[in-house]
């Protein structure tokens, strides 16, 4: 039961570097050449090129334009994916903790992302939405991982 819980994650976390992955082709595409058109932009209201080319694809729109921590968006998204691969190998309690508490920050991140989505840019980004269900889905299998190991240690 435990190392299928933990594909579960590591699949999760794939499926995310590689939305990741195809947002930073996105991002760099739509820079490089003006009027770029990607494969998840639907409508006129459905765009993920005008999303993360907007001013809050980088350092979430809070850090400043002038700090190394300005990079895209979906480069901490490729960071926080090989993170959860590399933790899930773990099974200690403790360990899995400190991971669910990362994964639940990641989770709050998205809320925060969404809004900015919906109420500010009134847009959607299938390509970030997406983002936003695999890091949801890294949680409830962390949640199920702790459960094991709680159940293993009595």
């Amino acid at each position: 039961m435990l190392k299928g819980n933990q594909r579960s994650i590591v699949a999760a976390a794939i499926a995310g570097i590689l939305i990741s992955t195809y947002a930073l082709y996105v991002e760099m595409a739509a820079e490089v050449r003006p009027g770029y058109k990607a494969l998840c932009d639907i409508s006129e209201h459905a765009s993920c090129s005008r999303v993360l080319t907007s001013k809050y694809s980088k350092g979430f729109g809070l850090i400043s334009d002038d700090s190394l921590l300005v990079v895209p968006n979906c480069v901490y998204g490729v960071i926080f994916y090989c993170l959860m691969i590399f933790l899930s190998t773990f099974d200690n309690l403790t360990l899995v903790r400190v991971q669910f508490f990362i994964a639940l920050s990641s989770v709050a991140t998205c809320f925060y992302l969404a809004y900015l989505l919906i109420f500010v840019l009134k847009d959607f980004c299938i390509v970030c939405v997406s983002t936003y269900v695999f890091n949801a889905a890294i949680v409830y299998f962390l949640n199920k991982k702790i459960q094991i190991l709680k159940v293993k240690a009595k």
